[in-house]
């Protein structure tokens, strides 16, 4: 869910972690003070001295997903995602040679979302009632199925707060070092509903669906008992040896009376057997025959009963919490005068699992085992979840062309195939190859105090099919930047920035097993992503 919830980087990552990145959108080899995060190495060639930035986004993005799942009210699902609050604080220390410093910032994640009528996830097997089960409401004399209703509520959050501190050291006027280590706290939080599933039925009712199938639960444990006597109302004339004889025989032979006859016999009709099959049967095989409907009977109850279980009022009330500690490691050359700037950094792959806090039956049942009265949740009380951040390497190069313009070039890739989410539960790979981000800026001082600057970033999405859900999917995307930079005294700049971010619309191919058909369908993706961003750059 945190690829849902993030806004700019990789799959996990964030990438959008300042007001200068907002109005640039590439910082890889920035000498400024968000370099802490950037390209700590760099912080040698800042002024001697106490540095601080305070940055601040409000994002707000819009997430679309289309179905055509056939069976389905409205196939269109609609969400939205935001964060007032997104912020990036650095601080450094540098006197010679070392800098000392430390950043605090959402690493991933960040937003909230919210889907007012759920997730086709959520819909799909309510909807899949309809052909599922008019056969059997035909049976009992409701009549075929012909619509639903469901009150479906989703909303999560995901936030991945990073606390990274490190030490730069210059080997000399062109080549500096960092070592440093980010402590990650992570935290997700689901919740929604799904309840007031009702069905509707083409006599015009509206059938109250969990009241409905334990209603017809009871009908069939009572046809299972039935039956069940029949047959055993038989074992004295199988064990009299009659078992190889026909009803008729058995009255003309005086082992049954003709009320006792007609009663066995009607039985079976009852069932859907026809008189001629019946005149046939000996009385063994008319008492396998009650035993099989029996069976059948029970198997349907039990059947029934899950689906009243599962389609009963329910809600998600989900926390899932970890940590995990990511080592740093970066460089910096300096060249030409300090007209070419290079800065390299690579942050190592980091483990982690996220462990469930689920209130009392708030988990979301997706199955129930009536025999052993025991539910199936989709998040269970304890139960952990791989959330590993995969190892990044960003490469920058900033360039003065001349005294007033600059311009900045960034490339970050994820190694997301080595993270422990990188296959499915079938052990198939979800992942093709690395996410890569590609980033071009420009800054130009209109004055010595004011700089206007604008970027473009370009994200490409390494992941397959298999990774695509209406839970999480990662689109290729266009972003594009611009802002200011105001220095109101030689201690103090005002950091303006915004950037947008247009995803690539990409459709799918999907299939629901209906009662062991696979029914094909697709789902179409899309968001878009909005962002101001404020922030103040402060030496002492």
């Amino acid at each position: 869910m945190v690829a849902q919830l993030g806004f700019s980087g990789g799959l996990v990552t964030n990438t959008n972690q300042s007001t200068a990145w907002a109005r640039m959108l590439v910082r890889d080899a920035s000498t400024s003070i968000d370099a802490v995060y950037y390209n700590p190495a760099g912080l040698t060639k800042l002024g001697d001295g106490f540095h601080l930035s305070l940055n601040n986004q409000a994002l707000f993005q819009t997430q679309t997903i289309n179905s055509t799942y056939p069976y389905l009210n409205n196939g269109e699902y609609s969400g939205d995602v935001s964060a007032t609050v997104f912020p990036g604080v650095y601080a450094a220390w540098k006197k010679g040679r070392v800098a000392v410093s430390f950043g605090f910032n959402p690493i991933g994640g960040g937003g909230g979302a919210r889907f007012n009528r759920g997730l086709p996830g959520m819909e799909i097997p309510v909807s899949s009632l309809l052909p599922a089960l008019t056969p059997a409401f035909q049976q009992m004399g409701y009549g075929a199925l012909t619509g639903y209703d469901v009150d479906l509520f989703f909303s999560g959050t995901s936030v991945y707060f990073g606390f990274q501190g490190g030490l730069s050291y210059a080997i000399n006027e062109h080549i500096s070092l960092y070592a440093g280590a980010r402590f990650v706290m992570a935290k997700n939080t689901y919740n929604g509903h799904m309840k007031d599933i009702k069905l509707h039925t083409e006599s015009g009712a509206t059938l109250p669906a969990s009241q409905t199938m334990n209603g017809i639960s009871a009908q069939m444990e009572g046809l299972s008992q039935q039956t069940q006597a029949g047959g055993d109302a038989m074992a004295p004339i199988i064990d009299g040896g009659g078992g190889d004889y026909t009803f008729a025989q058995l009255e003309g032979a005086g082992m049954i009376s003709p009320e006792q006859r007609a009663q066995m016999e009607g039985g079976l009709l009852a069932m859907g057997i026809p008189q001629t099959s019946v005149d046939a049967m000996s009385a063994a095989q008319a008492q396998a025959t009650y035993y099989g409907a029996s069976a059948e009977f029970y198997d349907r109850s039990l059947t029934f009963t899950s689906l009243g279980f599962v389609l009963q009022d329910q809600q998600a009330d989900v926390t899932q919490t970890g940590s995990a500690v990511t080592p740093i490691v970066g460089a910096n050359f300096n060249l030409l005068n300090d007209k070419l700037n290079i800065g390299l950094k690579y942050e190592f792959h980091t483990k982690m699992d996220l462990t469930n806090s689920v209130d009392n039956k708030k988990g979301f049942i997706v199955d129930y085992d009536p025999v052993k009265k025991e539910g199936d949740y989709m998040f269970v009380d304890g139960d952990t979840q791989n959330a590993d951040i995969p190892a990044m390497l960003s490469v920058g190069v900033s360039y003065k062309i001349a005294k007033p313009l600059s311009i900045q070039v960034g490339y970050h890739t994820y190694f997301d195939s080595k993270a422990g989410w990188a296959t499915n539960d079938d052990g198939e790979s979800i992942i093709d190859k690395n996410f890569s981000e590609y980033a071009i800026g420009l800054e130009y001082n209109v004055t010595e105090n004011f700089l206007l600057s604008a970027g473009y970033l370009k994200a490409i999405t390494g992941v397959n099919d298999l990774y695509q859900n209406d839970m999480r999917y990662s689109l290729t995307t266009n972003t594009f930047g611009g802002g200011a930079a105001f220095m109101i005294t030689e201690k103090l700049t005002l950091q303006l920035g915004g950037f947008f971010t247009s995803y690539d619309e990409q459709t799918f191919d999907k299939a629901y097993d209906l009662s062991g058909v696979d029914i094909p369908y697709e789902e179409t993706y899309d968001k878009e992503t909005f962002s101001v961003s404020v922030g103040i750059d402060i030496k002492i």
